[in-house]
């Protein structure tokens, strides 16, 4: 192979090294400007993840906290009524004391 060719073969890699690495750091620029863009997905996705399980958490709350409150109003009620019940099976008897009372105490 002659000088020239050599020189000519040595002058094209040099010039595909260049476009190789120019090509390198456009790539390597545009990693490095998508990194906060990935960030920022990676924030929001994490983000929203959270919110969701922080929401199924809450409704499964609320919905354990509503049968409880079922359960205490049923009970209370049940309570109500039984007292309801005895008290009115008095009442009669605590007029007919109140008027015996009242009596009494007119004569």
């Amino acid at each position: 192979m002659s000088r020239n060719a050599l020189l000519e073969k040595i002058k094209r890699a040099e010039e595909v090294a260049a476009s190789e690495v120019e090509k390198a750091e456009k790539e390597r620029t545009t990693a490095m400007n998508r990194i906060p863009l990935d960030q920022e997905a990676l924030l929001k996705e994490k983000k929203d993840e959270a919110e969701k399980k922080s929401k199924s958490e809450i409704d499964e709350a609320m919905k354990e906290i509503g049968k409880e409150k079922s359960d205490i109003l049923t009970k209370g009620n049940k309570a109500n009524s039984k007292m309801k019940k005895e008290a009115q099976s008095k009442v009669s008897s605590a007029a007919d004391k109140f008027v015996d009372k009242f009596l009494e105490s007119l004569t």
